[in-house]
């Protein structure tokens, strides 16, 4: 069964690393609006609104320009600690442009060229690596914070995952972005890597039917399992949920949805699930409360719906 996380009255103190970038989207007739998003940044917002007790920090890297120091209130408004958001002035935010179609569905427009994020395991190492991690219960990454790296780093930072103190738990969203990637080679053998020394994986069905070209949920959650996964929830969309908790395999209904945006429907997911787990809640627990607001979160416009 899948280890119960509760430590009573311990204050959960959780690290997310990623790229938070300026995010536009539709505001009526030739009009946008401007917000701050990115998956790993949109996991720790829910994660924290689900435990508003918890500690949770965000691990990146900004410019210093107007929009940077705009982006960093946003982490305080949202009570994101920056302790860990390093800094270079050289580089900006990267953004990002979403269009939904009648179903909801979005469809991405990326600058990301100069995003100061790219640096945040250089930045990490230089800072002490691992021991950064130090006193955390849990770091979230996802395919893209792995994707975004130069592409030597990346197996660094993957060891330095690996490396991270006892007692620090794990959990990757492989968030396949194929255009991040030199080919789907390389994001498959990061899926492989990381489902060996994750102990929570979080994935979409379509992500892994294209990273593994297995198209059935519980053939997908097969192979991860024999990789090393511990611990899946996996969603696909309007489908079921299923959870594996190492010894069974559990299908969720999803609540109905009257479907707007699904930008942010996974990172909420993500956030709800782990906030869950952070209290004690089991697996299928944790994925009902994830699947709960998710539904509301994709009714809504942009990746982030208002607190």
């Amino acid at each position: 069964m899948g280890a119960q996380w509760g430590r009573g009255e311990h204050m959960a103190r959780v690290i997310a690393i990623g790229e938070c970038m300026v995010e536009l989207s539709a505001a009526g007739e030739g009009l946008l609006r401007r917000r701050f998003a990115g998956d790993a940044f949109n996991t720790a917002v829910y994660l924290k609104r689900a435990a508003p007790e918890a500690r949770v920090s965000f691990l990146t890297v900004t410019g210093t320009d107007p929009l940077s120091q705009q982006m960093r209130r946003a982490f305080a408004e949202e009570g994101i600690e920056d302790d860990l958001a390093f800094t270079d002035p050289a580089r900006r935010p990267a953004l990002y442009l979403i269009e939904t179609d009648d179903r909801g569905e979005r469809r991405f427009h990326y600058w990301r060229s100069e995003s100061a994020a790219r640096g945040w395991f250089a930045a990490l190492d230089a800072a002490g690596g691992a021991e950064r991690l130090s006193g955390a219960d849990l770091v979230y990454v996802s395919g893209i914070t792995l994707a975004i790296l130069p592409e030597a780093q990346r197996p660094m930072a993957m060891a330095l995952l690996q490396a991270r103190p006892a007692g620090v738990r794990l959990a990757f969203d492989p968030n396949l972005r194929a255009v991040l990637w030199p080919s789907l080679d390389d994001a498959r053998a990061c899926l492989e890597a990381m489902a060996a020394i994750a102990d929570i994986i979080l994935p979409s069905r379509q992500d892994l039917e294209t990273l593994l070209g297995v198209a059935d949920a519980r053939g997908q959650i097969a192979r991860l399992a024999g990789l090393g996964a511990r611990e899946i929830a996996l969603t696909a969309e309007a489908d079921d949920c299923l959870v594996w908790d190492g010894l069974t395999v559990t299908a969720l209904t999803p609540p109905p949805a009257k479907v707007a945006d699904t930008s942010g429907g996974g990172d909420s997911f993500n956030g709800a699930y782990l906030a869950a787990r952070l209290r004690g809640a089991s697996p299928v627990e944790a994925a009902t409360a994830g699947l709960k607001l998710a539904a509301r979160v994709v009714e809504q416009p942009g990746a982030l719906i208002p607190r």
